[in-house]
This record gives structure tokens, sequence and C-alpha cells, in this order.
């Protein structure tokens, strides 16, 4: 299968790394996190990375790795009082929220749980680092986008939840517990990004305009009732055709990949909203001899429950996958496009 081979590829790739001399995946963790702290702390990060040359042993290495990534996730704040309500407003909310949908879409009750206390570990981690800055409108525009998707495909899991409850139904909770993941990445990864100072404004727009015609295309082009495939085709062109044009206009590798990738980050989640809202629409007939012969033993009470359920199962994995799938794209892309460019002034 697709998905076991390139699980094997990235495994072989980590142990491949790891036999390489050099630093040691502690001392690896300790330095990503001193580039994730503010700026004005980097200084503190590049004496955390010096620290650990002295430290003996491997568990201490790991707990002095563990530290270090705390502090780089919640740093302190200048305002910790902010960060406290902050704090405290999401857990009520999300205490709130949770209790709520046990009532009404129990189902989901599980999948709002994790997703409400993830979102308040990245909203105090936010809260930590906020300082203010001027966003360009590349910036609001892609952040609207990332914001938009994540809405948009928690509104289409609740709809089924409240037409097929027993498409959501989840005895282990184990896709629950995963989209919920998921979303949270990907609002985390893209918010990230966007606003990176190192992310170029001509990356950004290239995203915005990838990402959009991404969304514009699968609205077109979908046929009723289709299930998203493995890649994409129209994201995985998008995501190519940003790569290549922001890697040739910026002369860079890196620019072209995060534009390409950021392309595929903003439109997935939208991408899995159109497929299950056209699904929901045409759900009612079995097409195929293997849902004909298991859906009379599958305990589902209708056809349109026993299509969704799969197709939301299919969606989320393909969710998971599909940012590893674009990155390689991206960098394929992005690696080609620049190189011929070497004479050419940068566009930022």
């Amino acid at each position: 299968m697709p998905i076991v081979f390139l699980a094997a590829v990235a495994v072989g790739a980590l142990l491949l790394s790891a036999r390489r001399r050099g630093p040691d995946l502690p001392e690896r963790i300790v330095l990503a996190a001193a580039t994730w702290l503010p700026a004005h702390q980097r200084t503190w990060g590049r004496a955390l990375v010096a620290e650990l040359a002295a430290v003996q042993g491997r568990g201490q290495r790991w707990l002095f790795a563990a530290g270090a990534l705390r502090i780089a996730l919640f740093p302190p704040a200048a305002q910790p009082r902010s960060v406290q309500a902050t704090a405290a407003v999401s857990v009520l909310a999300t205490v709130a929220t949770t209790a709520t949908t046990m009532r009404v879409l129990p189902t989901l009750s599980v999948f709002t749980a994790v997703l409400g206390l993830l979102s308040t570990g990245y909203a105090t981690a936010i809260a930590c680092r906020w300082q203010r800055f001027s966003a360009a409108r590349a910036q609001l525009v892609a952040g609207a986008l990332a914001v938009a998707g994540v809405f948009a495909a928690v509104g289409t899991v609740i709809s089924v939840a409240a037409t097929h409850p027993a498409a959501t139904r989840d005895q282990t909770h184990l896709f629950s517990i995963l989209f919920a993941v998921i979303l949270c990445g990907y609002l985390s990864a893209a918010l990230t990004t966007v606003a990176t100072a190192s992310t170029t404004r001509t990356a950004l727009w290239g995203a915005c305009v990838g990402a959009s015609a991404t969304v514009v295309a699968s609205i077109a082009l979908r046929p009723s009732g289709a299930i998203s495939s493995l890649i994409p085709p129209v994201m995985a062109a998008a995501t190519l055709a940003t790569a290549v044009v922001a890697g040739a206009a910026t002369r860079s590798r890196t620019a072209g990949t995060r534009a390409g990738l950021l392309t595929a980050v903003l439109s997935a989640p939208i991408h899995f909203t159109v497929t299950i809202i056209m699904l929901q629409q045409h759900a009612a007939v079995l097409t195929n001899a293997y849902d004909i012969a298991a859906y009379p033993r599958s305990g589902f009470p209708d056809v349109a429950s026993y299509l969704l359920s799969d197709a939301l199962g299919g969606n989320i994995i393909n969710m998971a996958v599909t940012p590893l799938i674009m990155y390689a794209l991206a960098a394929l892309g992005a690696s080609v496009a620049a190189r011929p460019w070497a004479g050419v002034p940068a566009v930022r």
C-alpha cells in the first residue's frame, strides 16, 4: 500500500539520519528549540545549546532537551497575566463546548475535547510569544484561508453528525483524536509559516493563489459521490506549480518549497470539506461489489451513514499523509525552478 511504503521510507530516512555522524537527537531538538525562541531570547537559546555539551548520560540529555522544547513552546511571557487569562478562557470554553457536544452531538464529544485542549495549548503558546507586529495583506489573506479551512472542516463533520450520527460513531476514538490533531497541526503550521518573517511576500501570495485555485478546481471538477484520492491531482498540480513559480521568482529553493507546501496546507482542509459535502449529496447508492457485500454486515442503519463513515476515515488518513507527499513535490519543483535563475534579481 502507498501509505505503508511512505511510512517505511520515512522511518528509513530517520534511521539513516540517526546513524550519521554529527549532533545526536537531543542536541538537534535543542538546536531547533533555540531557533523557535523569540528574537530577544535567541542569546539565551545559544546558551542552552552550549550548556547541553556539559550534560552527560542519555537520560539526562533527553530531559534537558525536553525542558528546552518546553521553553521554546512556552517561553517566559512579557505579560504573564495575559497568558493566564488566555489559558483560563480557553479551558472554560473547551469544557463548555465539550459539555454541550455531549448532550447535542455525543459522537463528537471526544473530538471536541481533544481539539479544544490542543487549541488551548496553541493559544497559550501564542500568548507567551505575542508581540505586536504589522501584518501585510498577504499574511492576512493566508491566515484567513487557514482559519476558514479548519472551521469549514469542523462544520462539515458537525453537519454529518447532525444528519447521520452513525457515520461519526467512533468506538475506539482513534479517528476522533487523529482528526483533532491533524486540524490543529494544519492550523498551527499555516499560521506559523504566515507569521514568519523569512516567508517572502511572493511565497505567501503564490500559496494564496494556489490554494484558491485548488478549491475552485475541486468544486468544479469533482464528480458527484467521488472520494478523495491519496494524491489529489488538483492539489498536486497547484502545489507543484506554486513551488516552481515561487522558486523561479525568488531564486530560492527554500522559498519555493515553503510556498508549495503552504499551498497544500491551506487547501487540504477545504478540499476535505468539498469532498464530504459532495458525498453527502449523493451518498445513497452502493456502487461497487465490496460495499454491496459488506453493508448488510456493517451494522449501519442506512447506506448514507455507511458511505460517509468510510469517507470520513479515508479522508482523515489522506490529510495525515498529504503534507509528506506535497512537501516532496514542492521541494522537487522549487529545486528545478530556482537553479536556472542565478543571474536574475529575486522578487520579494
